[in-house]
């Protein structure tokens, strides 16, 4: 099966905010959101990776928010929320944000929608999430929203860019124009930079000090647990 023929079905971005603990938070970014009724009470299901911190966070808190990822988004957004896990990072704190109805907005959002879970189903290696729609606002921004499609053909070069430059550094990577200023006057080029693998279920970037051709038959992806099988060079 040809996995990116799944590119082509229209979902959006989107980046979840989900309690973690007192004042702190997970979060990811998750395609496969629909709005499924309508009326006084509209439900939204949401389908998330099992092996996600977020998706036991969702299953613990049982309400989260989405934010509506803009089409002018900035790639080290999507990399941040979709490139790492909240075991090991803070991701809210590398990004503008703020609080409504005590969980994390983007501030770039072009909308954003705080769900309550009132069921749920297993789905292998998806939860399907049921939710209430408790409120939904716009943002400030008037932009379209990101379409999934567009991010895969216009914007995964530049998010996995943006995600080797804060390996790098430890720190959100500057402005494009300030990065190719800096690329020029260091004489270096991504080429240069050592191979990296990228899972093609998640986006996962794997960077680790022993080469992936190295890596045990049996190792898995850290994010959604599917082997290096599903795994592309990134040129």
């Amino acid at each position: 099966m040809d996995s990116a023929a799944l590119w082509k079905l229209s979902y959006g971005l989107y980046v979840v905010g989900v309690k973690k603990q007192e004042g702190q938070f997970g979060g990811s970014v998750v395609d496969a959101v629909a709005q499924t009724a309508a009326g006084d009470r509209p439900v939204l299901v949401l389908s998330s990776m099992t092996n996600n911190l977020t998706n036991t966070l969702i299953k613990k808190e049982e309400q989260f928010m989405l934010s509506v990822l803009p089409a002018n988004v900035d790639p080290f957004i999507v990399a941040n929320f979709g490139f790492q896990s909240a075991r090991d990072v803070d991701k809210w704190a590398n990004v503008p944000y703020s609080l409504k109805n005590g969980l994390p907005v983007l501030d770039c959002t072009v909308a954003f929608i705080h769900c309550k879970v009132v069921e749920s189903k297993e789905l292998g290696t998806h939860t399907l999430f049921i939710c209430e729609i408790i409120d939904a606002q716009n943002g400030e921004n008037i932009a379209k929203p990101l379409v999934y499609a567009d991010y895969q053909e216009n914007m995964k070069d530049s998010a996995m860019e943006a995600f080797k430059q804060f390996k790098e550094t430890d720190k959100p990577p500057a402005k494009k124009t300030e990065a190719s200023k800096q690329s020029k006057e260091t004489g270096k080029s991504p080429a240069e930079k050592k191979a990296q693998w990228r899972c093609s279920m998640c986006g996962y970037v794997y960077d680790g000090e022993t080469p992936f051709e190295e890596l045990p038959d049996d190792w898995a992806c850290p994010l959604c647990g599917f082997g290096k099988d599903t795994f592309e060079k990134v040129e």
